[in-house]
């Protein structure tokens, strides 16, 4: 027992109380292993991310000093043929032209741009202060510019050859600079030779150089599977580079910034203010790495499908699914530990009802059998109605206790039907005879209009036991005076039964729930029932693989249909035998 009462009130047994109590102690211990497992997921996605990000660091890092070391060797091979020319005492300095040409051809090998407008070579005379270029360095403005600039720099010492730059800002396009100075052997500064080029256009060459052929991620970092669509040999396929100056302005961008949060910076001290790289990656990579990360650290239930011509998987991981399998379970348990004391309530219900109708014929028929043994009738008359009312109350005992046992076979999976050929309209005028005396005890009548000769292979017990629910229901629930119509007729192959009444009808939204046992619509308090009628109804019409509609009769009430497979044993005989001719016959 799940329930007991006190005071007409249900409490529960110990058991059930246990049981709820297990119950939410899973319910929360579910919740708080999702806050644990929720709490553990967080920090393993912030420690992946914490590598992802120096991932990033790193590849910035290298990007600059790839970059800047590719700058440093330029400028020394742009300026060799000066540093192999030191000149012996007396000799004169090397040739501007032959610079020209050696310096030129050195910065088409490394790959500055020969469009660049500010592209140029120069020389400047310490003794003289003359001042000759080439290329974008040739105009007298710029040559002005730069002979001024030099003086403001200290030259390189006699130790130090490698060239010195400066960055020309003032332009309208940042121009840098590059120079170094030859000396005599006596340490007197001879000249400055040095060439131009448009800052954004060389970074931007040696920026594409670096991305392009240089691997700024580690191998073991990448998936060899990976695609997104790009080329796989490119570096920013992968990372997207940008390089700031001192004051924040882009030196260089590979490409617009990757969405995504992660974000991996390095800064350099290679120059004034020094230089600030920032790196950003595919974010298809980024989940990549995450879930290669995070491998080691879940388990998870894969499984994988082909959506429009590719191949998908979808991963459940198994840490995250247990808390929600756990709260799942607890919500079932829940439910049926519901249901079970609602199927408890509706069989104590049951056991009630069932009680109350036993009683009523027992107790009419033991009074009117005690009154005929002490003989106290007035007359045969009398005599005659007291023995019919024993007959009808002993008929009706009898329906109700084949109702529960058909009820208790059929839930036991334990009902079987006996077909055979029966006349349906016989049997139909069987019942009603036996209704009418319970129809005119409630101020009733009942209409019968069900000819004979229309056969059927049905059960004739279970047959009884359909129509005697369904005229048992209207006469429970239907007003005094109402008038309950049952007819017999055949439709090609079909015999169809309709029982009509003038009671209040089923709503449409219980119509389902009625075929449901211990189901009763009306008034617990005022209306008899056990519940299980139609329930029996329902289950003895499907064993007939027979069908039974419902809907609402024209003048208002419940109108039952039932359909039953024709026998062919009458064929042959006359229209009026097999029941074509029919006269409307009323039971009062």
């Amino acid at each position: 027992m799940f329930e007991r009462v006190w005071r007409g009130r249900s409490l529960p047994t110990f058991g059930t109380a246990v049981f709820a109590a297990l119950l939410l102690t899973m319910t929360a211990l579910s919740i708080i292993s999702a806050l644990v497992f929720r709490s553990l997921n967080e920090q393993r996605h912030q420690t992946a991310d914490a590598a992802i990000r120096e991932y990033a660091s790193l590849g910035a890092r290298l990007f600059g000093d790839r970059a800047f070391g590719v700058f440093e060797g330029s400028r020394l091979r742009i300026l060799a043929s000066v540093y192999g020319s030191r000149p012996r005492p007396g000799d004169p300095p090397p040739d501007f032209d032959r610079f020209v040409d050696v310096a030129a051809r050195e910065m088409d090998l490394i790959g500055f741009a020969v469009d660049d407008a500010n592209r140029g070579f120069f020389r400047v005379d310490v003794r003289t202060g003359a001042y000759r270029g080439a290329g974008g360095a040739a105009g007298e403005a710029m040559g002005v510019r730069i002979a001024e600039m030099i003086r403001m720099r200290p030259a390189p010492t006699e130790r130090r050859l490698e060239p010195l730059v400066w960055l020309m800002a003032d332009l309208p396009e940042p121009v840098s600079v590059g120079y170094t100075a030859l000396r005599a052997h006596s340490g007197d500064d001879l000249a400055y030779y040095g060439f131009t080029y448009t800052r954004r256009i060389g970074w931007k060459q040696v920026g594409d150089a670096v991305m392009r052929d240089l691997p700024l991620l580690p191998g073991s970092f990448i998936d060899p599977g990976f695609r997104y669509g790009m080329d796989r040999s490119r570096t920013d396929s992968l990372i997207a580079i940008r390089l700031f100056d001192a004051q924040g302005a882009v030196l260089y961008e590979s490409r617009p910034r990757f969405a995504g949060e992660i974000e991996g910076e390095f800064v350099f001290r290679t120059g004034p203010g020094g230089f600030s790289a920032s790196a950003t990656l595919h974010p298809t990579l980024v989940e990549d790495i995450r879930a290669n990360l995070n491998a080691s650290y879940r388990a998870a239930l894969q499984f994988t499908y082909t959506r429009e011509g590719s191949e998908r998987r979808m991963a459940f991981p198994v840490d995250a699914m247990l808390p929600i399998v756990a709260l799942l379970l607890a919500i079932v348990a829940g439910v049926g530990l519901w249901r079970e004391r609602q199927l408890t309530r509706a069989r104590r219900d049951f056991v009630a009802s069932v009680s109350h109708e036993l009683r009523t014929p027992l107790a009419q028929i033991r009074m009117f059998t005690e009154t005929l043994q002490l003989k106290r009738e007035r007359d045969e008359e009398e005599r005659a109605r007291w023995l019919s009312i024993v007959s009808r109350e002993a008929r009706r005992l009898g329906d109700l206790v084949e109702n529960i046992l058909l009820f208790s076979h059929i839930d036991a999976d334990r009902a079987r039907v006996e077909k055979e050929r029966t006349d349906l309209g016989e049997l139909i005028e069987e019942i009603v005879e036996g209704y009418v005396p319970v129809a005119s005890q409630k101020g009733m009548r009942i209409i019968a209009d069900a000819p004979s000769r229309i056969f059927s292979m049905v059960d004739p017990r279970a047959m009884r036991q359909i129509v005697v629910n369904l005229l048992d229901n209207a006469l429970k629930y239907g007003p005094k005076g109402q008038v309950i119509a049952i007819e017999l007729e055949r439709i090609g192959q079909v015999a169809r039964v309709v029982i009509t009444d003038q009671g209040p009808g089923i709503p449409t939204q219980d119509r389902r729930r009625m075929w449901e046992p211990f189901v009763r619509l009306g008034n617990k308090g005022t209306t008899d029932g056990s519940g299980i009628g139609l329930a029996v109804v329902r289950d003895l019409v499907a064993l007939h693989d027979a069908t039974i509609a419902i809907d609402d009769a024209p003048g208002g009430g419940a109108r039952f249909t039932l359909t039953f497979a024709i026998s062919d044993s009458a064929e042959g005989l006359p229209l009026r035998a097999t029941g074509e001719f029919r006269t409307r016959r009323s039971i009062p």
